[in-house]
């Protein structure tokens, strides 16, 4: 098998300043009608490293950015990290109440945002006391640089010194999917060995085509970046459509993507999905969840033997582990082995090694792993011990070393005082021709301390009861597995990485009860 060529960077700098593997009249970036070179694309880095440092943003400083999938998204990532900045994404989903929030921790120098987003640059004037100067994107905001003239302007990269790997990079906000989000702080030698690491697999190239559909102020940005390393071009969309992400991998000559499972269902479903050329795909990357079952093999009969199931972190800068095309006939639902470069284990509450196919917590070990969490060491040391952060997944490993994620810690149900893991009890309902996705948690209950129940999405071409769902899960699993209610929704409440919020749909059930 080819093997990606290593990454020998000192800082992201390099990436865009002093990287052997671009050429640049290639294409780095496709936005709708935008084409860009590689060459432009170094130039508009330089442009906004130089009106950042004019701004007096010098290392260490936050810049916050808020905007959609768009050149001046990487742009800005580029430049501020280039610059010694911190770059400070924002989850553009959230409520502006929520970015307020976000924003007094961060204590950003600068935001850049989209001028949409007008809400949120309301309150950040008057809540955020760091805050000297805000740019948007686009249109006019009072008050506001527009960004295109702020930058407009061609310049060399400023270059303030003294940043290495250990120089801080970015500062992210995880997901909240089971608690409040958290700054995640990442370095420059966390992202240059997460590109190695994922690099190992992905196998991009120059020639290399990559579509990033996922918002990229999450670690999913990492694939942009990965190919944008290898000088291979990525093409950004704003927005998930499933014919419009067909039309692109057939007109683009696309060879890879990321999507989360829900996607890769939404274009299987599309009744003219076989009109479509999908010859050029290499490698087809899924997370947040696993496929298995019946899933799993419309995937493989429509798509072919091409997917690639990632598991990782926030703090992981994105990637631990990645189970492979090939991997997929022998170990499916498993997150395979570990990344170069990157040690998985399960252990158990002493932090032993669990003997094969014993539940434990999930634990790494890495260069990728994060610096620690933002102004919260507390919290910080009890993540990271010993160099090995706990995930707070639960898992097993095989015989084979194939590590399967059983459950999140905090999503455990005890039952009357038996462990109950929802992941389990959800692959089995998901099995029914009927189903299209289902989650199940626990809830209060007077009398067991916790409650199984279950949220699912039909399909939209069957038709089924909630009584022939609980006769389903009776026929197939142990009688203290089977949920105690079954509710039938339009769709499953997710954050934008993919994941299902379990707490909402507990706090859903609970005021039903």
């Amino acid at each position: 098998m080819r093997e990606a060529v290593p990454v020998t960077f000192k800082t992201l700098r390099d990436v865009i300043f002093n990287n052997p593997h671009i050429e640049d009249e290639r294409l780095a970036i496709i936005a709708g009608d935008r084409r860009v070179t590689h060459a432009a694309f170094r130039d508009r880095v330089a442009s906004v490293g130089r009106a950042l440092h004019d701004a007096g943003v010098r290392p260490g400083d936050r810049v916050a950015v808020l905007m959609e999938n768009v050149p001046e998204f990487l742009e800005c990532y580029y430049a501020i990290t280039g610059s010694g900045g911190i770059f400070a994404p924002l989850n553009w989903r959230l409520h502006p109440t929520e970015h307020s929030v976000l924003l007094q921790d961060a204590q950003p120098k600068v935001i850049i945002a989209a001028a949409k987003y007008d809400a949120t640059i309301s309150s950040a004037r008057r809540d955020v006391a760091s805050l000297e100067q805000i740019i948007v994107t686009d249109g006019e905001l009072p008050g506001c640089a527009n960004f295109f003239e702020w930058s407009d302007v061609p310049a060399d990269m400023p270059n303030p010194g003294g940043i290495d790997r250990s120089s801080v990079a970015a500062l992210l906000y995880t997901s909240g999917t089971t608690s409040k989000p958290k700054g995640v702080v990442l370095s420059h030698g966390n992202y240059i060995s997460d590109i190695e690491h994922v690099a190992s697999v992905f196998l991009p190239r120059r020639e290399s085509v990559n579509l990033q559909m996922s918002p990229m102020y999450h670690a999913a940005m990492s694939h942009s970046t990965m190919h944008l390393t290898y000088g291979g071009t990525t093409i950004l969309e704003r927005h998930f459509d499933p014919r419009k992400a067909l039309q692109l991998i057939d007109t683009e000559n696309v060879t890879f993507f990321f999507a989360v499972p829900t996607m890769l269902y939404q274009m299987m479903d599309l009744p003219d999905f076989e009109s479509f050329d999908l010859s050029s795909i290499e490698r087809i990357a899924y997370g947040a969840a696993p496929i298995t079952g019946r899933r799993l093999q419309q995937a493989l009969r429509q798509f072919g033997n091409r997917l690639y199931q990632s598991y990782g972190l926030t703090e992981s800068t994105s990637h631990f582990s990645v189970l492979t095309a090939e991997d997929h006939e022998r170990a499916a639902g498993s997150i395979g082995k570990g990344l170069l470069g990157v040690d998985l284990r399960v252990v158990d509450t002493q932090g032993s090694d669990t003997a094969p196919d014993e539940i434990g917590e999930i634990i790494a070990r890495g260069d990728n792993v994060m610096v620690g969490y933002w102004q919260m060491p507390d919290e910080t040391a009890e993540t990271i011990v010993d160099g090995w952060l706990h995930t707070g997944d639960l898992g097993r490993r095989d015989e084979q070393g194939f590590i399967y994620v059983v459950d999140r810690k905090k999503d455990m149900v005890i039952s009357g005082g038996i462990n109950i893991y929802p992941r389990e009890i959800e692959d089995v309902i998901s099995h029914h021709p009927a189903v299209s996705e289902v989650a199940v948690l626990g809830i209060s209950d007077p009398l067991w301390g916790e409650a199984l129940v279950a949220a699912m999405v039909s399909k939209s071409d069957v038709q089924v009861t909630t009584a022939e769902m609980m006769t389903y899960c009776r026929e197939h699993l142990g009688g203290y597995k089977v949920p105690k209610r079954i509710e039938i929704v339009d769709a499953l409440p997710k954050n934008p990485s993919g994941k299902t919020l379990k707490r909402e749909l507990r706090e859903r059930f609970e005021r039903a009860e």
